[in-house]
């Protein structure tokens, strides 16, 4: 693959911008008459008037004017209400009936050669080269832009309009409406000038950049000026990537670029849907998950996106040094509740839904902490494994913990992955998994061992310490006797009812037979028992917060997080079943990948008193 030259951050969408590309395809005569419309404000010329806050449209990159234009159109720009001007704009560009007459306007703008003025905004040009680093990547050390990275040109904007446009990206005016993926890319880049005095400073310092030629029409794909970042890169879909991530993965803190290096690449792929669908970067504070979601759907398709993510595998670019101080014995206490999903050296697992977090840096995983505690991330109805992820982050109580936890993720040394295994794309073999059809006829005759404990109607009896088994998942049901056989439970010493469950499982010789029994299982009727368990329920339902991530906020489970059904079941038996994993009586072993999973969860719930008011509070689940 041609090596491609990346200067790229995000891109700097001013609205009104130059190119060397003026020309589109259409009629300039009849774009001439159209014109008309525009002259009021724009001038003949194109020049513009600040008198009409009309900026200089002369010389306009023809692919951004015609964009602009169909978003004022389409209501994508101007339909703030404090946008005053984009709403003086968006009749006139409703004026332009079909895309054709857009394009006709915009080929006779391109032969407009209208110089704009400025109106000297006072600010410190040294101090705005400075701020201007962030932008420089992709409008060019000269402010020339770049189409490849969808920058405009943006030497020889009037001055008042650039610091107008910035102020509306940063009060969100601009780059908010869920179709304009540019301008969200923008706003978070307007997000970093502080005040009112950085934006004039960046303002000054683009209004000293020259504006080239444009008496002429030049064709340009795009920009070959080398400025802070000069990366070869031999996979152009990646190009866009290395401006922020580095052309090794290595990632900046400057931008805001957590580490891709040695990811999973199965949670890459995830993630980069998740922006694409918007199930990632549309809140309003993830100024970061906004710039990233339109590089994400320039990737329009899943080869696209494989093409990307395979590359990444290849990056070797090394973690960063740590940046957060934190106490790591104080955040390795606290990393416990980690531990089950993302491991004990932070390896991730992909059964779990949980990415390799050794080699992140430190600055990145305390951001993260911090978006899902308040809700920036894992509030999405569609985001399962987010909204899995928010109540752990919830359980630390303040930055100092979140440091903690930060610094302590920050000792795990880790291994790059190779994209030479698969290994790393395909979970590992569950043996507690059974995907055979059950047939409910030839299982009712095996459930014949199980009707003296349980039931002839699945119910359950206290009496025999055998919870209700009527109303829960097949999958689980199937999934828990496989684990009875083959010795994940059933097996501590200190768990005798497991021990006398685990001989009746083994009466089921094959999967098929786990298959019909879990099939006849589910179609059993048995009513919900009376409570036993004395409880504060409101307090519990506090706790529970923990708990409705994975099994939902009903107790109705969820299949995709691997998480039973527990409406309906039986508090004496939730209570016993909390305190089995707390005391370590279950999920200890290293192959019950689940259990492990749901000790941690257990250990937050302090004492005997915490675990009554949890079970009395998902007793009153209908």
């Amino acid at each position: 693959m041609r090596n491609h030259f990346i200067s790229g951050i995000i891109i700097l969408v001013l609205g009104t911008v130059f190119s060397a590309d003026v020309f589109a395809e259409g009629d300039t005569e009849r774009g001439e008459a159209k014109y008309k419309v525009c002259i009021a404000c724009h001038g003949e010329n194109g020049g513009g008037r600040k008198i009409t806050n009309a900026p200089r449209i002369a010389g306009q990159q023809s692919w951004y004017l015609a964009r602009q234009l169909k978003n004022f159109k389409n209501g994508i720009r101007g339909s703030h209400y404090d946008d005053i001007t984009g709403m003086q704009m968006r009749p006139m560009a409703m004026s332009l009936v079909t895309d054709q007459d857009v394009e006709d306007v915009v080929a006779y703008i391109g032969t407009l050669n209208g110089r704009g003025t400025h109106s000297g905004v006072n600010g410190d040009i040294q101090a705005g080269k400075s701020a201007y680093a962030l932008c420089i990547s992709c409008h060019g050390a000269n402010g020339e832009g770049n189409k490849a990275l969808n920058a405009p040109i943006i030497a020889g904007l009037p001055d008042w309009y650039v610091e107008r446009q910035l102020n509306n990206f940063k009060r969100g005016i601009r780059g908010v409406n869920a179709k304009d993926i540019f301008g969200q890319q923008m706003r978070p880049m307007a997000m970093t000038l502080a005040d009112k005095d950085a934006v004039r400073n960046v303002t000054a310092y683009v209004a000293s950049l020259k504006a080239g030629s444009i008496s002429k029409p030049v064709t340009v794909e795009a920009s070959t000026v080398v400025t802070t970042v000069q990366t070869p890169v031999s996979e152009p879909l990646y190009a866009p990537c290395a401006s922020c991530h580095g052309s090794e993965g290595e990632g900046s803190q400057k931008l805001g670029a957590p580490r891709l290096a040695g990811q999973h690449a199965w949670y890459l792929k995830r993630q980069l849907r998740n922006w694409r669908d918007g199930i990632r970067g549309t809140h309003v504070e993830d100024i970061y998950g906004m710039q990233m979601r339109p590089m994400a759907m320039t990737l329009v398709n899943d080869t696209a996106l494989n093409k990307v993510v395979a590359f990444i595998g290849t990056l070797q670019g090394t973690p960063s040094k740590s940046t957060i101080k934190g106490n790591t014995g104080t955040g390795k206490a606290s990393y416990a509740t980690c531990i089950a999903c993302h491991g004990a050296n932070g390896e991730g697992n992909k059964a779990l839904n949980a990415p390799k977090i050794a080699g992140l840096p430190d600055w990145y995983v305390a951001r993260q902490l911090h978006s899902f505690k308040k809700g920036i991330r894992g509030t999405h109805k569609q985001d399962v494994f987010g909204m899995q992820m928010r109540p752990m982050a919830m359980a630390l109580a303040n930055d100092e913990t979140i440091n903690n936890v930060a610094a302590y993720v920050a000792t795990f040394t880790e291994k790059l992955l190779s994209v030479t295994k698969e290994a790393t794309e395909s979970p590992p073999t569950e043996p507690s998994t059974v995907s055979i059809k059950g047939s409910a006829d030839n299982g009712k005759s095996l459930y014949a061992v199980c009707v003296s404990c349980h039931g002839a109607d699945g119910s359950g009896n206290k009496a025999l310490n055998a919870p209700r088994i009527s109303g829960q998942m097949e999958w689980y049901v199937a999934r828990q006797l496989v684990s009875f056989k083959s010795g994940l439970r059933g097996t501590h010493e200190e768990d005798i009812y497991g021990q006398q469950m685990r001989p009746m499982s083994m009466t089921l010789t094959n999967k098929q037979s786990i298959a019909d029994v879990a099939a006849y299982v589910s179609t059993l009727k048995g009513s919900v028992s009376e409570t036993t368990i004395q409880g504060d329920a409101s307090a519990g339902k506090a706790s529970y917060a923990v708990c409705a991530s994975c099994h939902g906020a009903n107790g109705e489970g969820s299949k995709e997080l691997n998480a039973p059904k527990i409406a309906g079941q039986q508090d004496w038996y939730v209570v016993r079943q909390l305190k089995n994993f707390k005391k370590r009586i279950r999920g200890t072993d290293p192959n019950d990948i689940y259990g492990l999973q749901m000790i941690p969860m257990a250990m937050t719930l302090a004492d005997d008193t915490a675990i009554n008011n949890v079970a009395a509070y998902i007793s009153t689940f209908k």
